[in-house]
């Protein structure tokens, strides 16, 4: 198995993936496209919502057993949002070492990336439980015990993105 990114316009993520299904069933057959998403909570109005947002932003990861040929990016081309794999639609290589590892650590919590267990020690450091913030923690840069959100610095692809993800504090339950 093989993984490839590509970027597609930034918040039409579920369309172009929608669209790919419609125009072109046979490239949504050969490869599978993945929309991951993460569930932040929100407090709005004195009120504390669940609002779905993208994990990464204009991404969709591309995965397949096959190589990606310039038939499949010539299919990619002619759907509207699209803009191009990463590095280049000349360079293009799969994912590998670190960047395939966090992939694979967020694809493995399924499309919907829920909120972590955490709890916190008697030096007031945050000690992962479960869910997406475990094996990552020392990628935790800031933690927000009142928005109940860590921000997480996750170095990909030669860059450096940082993101926010839910928690639940299970330190004073029980």
């Amino acid at each position: 198995m093989q993984y490839y990114i590509i970027q597609v316009a930034t918040g039409r993520e579920k369309i172009f993936v929608e669209n790919l299904e419609k125009l072109a069933p046979l490239l949504a057959q050969e490869h599978k496209f993945i929309f991951l998403t993460r569930e932040l909570t929100i407090r709005r109005g004195g009120k504390w919502l669940k609002e779905i947002q993208p994990m990464f932003p204009s991404y969709l990861i591309v995965e397949t057993d096959n190589e990606i040929d310039a038939a499949t990016v010539q299919a990619l081309k002619g759907l509207p949002d699209f803009y191009h794999f990463l590095n280049s639609n000349t360079d293009i290589v799969p994912l590998n070492d670190r960047d395939l590892a966090i992939i694979q650590h967020f694809l493995g919590l399924g499309p919907k990336i829920g909120a972590s267990l955490v709890k916190f020690d008697e030096n007031d450091r945050i000690v992962v439980v479960e869910g997406p913030l475990k094996g990552i923690e020392g990628n935790i840069i800031k933690v927000d015990r009142r928005k109940k959100r860590a921000k997480i610095r996750i170095d990909f692809h030669g860059s450096c993105h940082t993101m926010d993800l839910s928690f639940e504090d299970i330190s004073k339950q029980g």
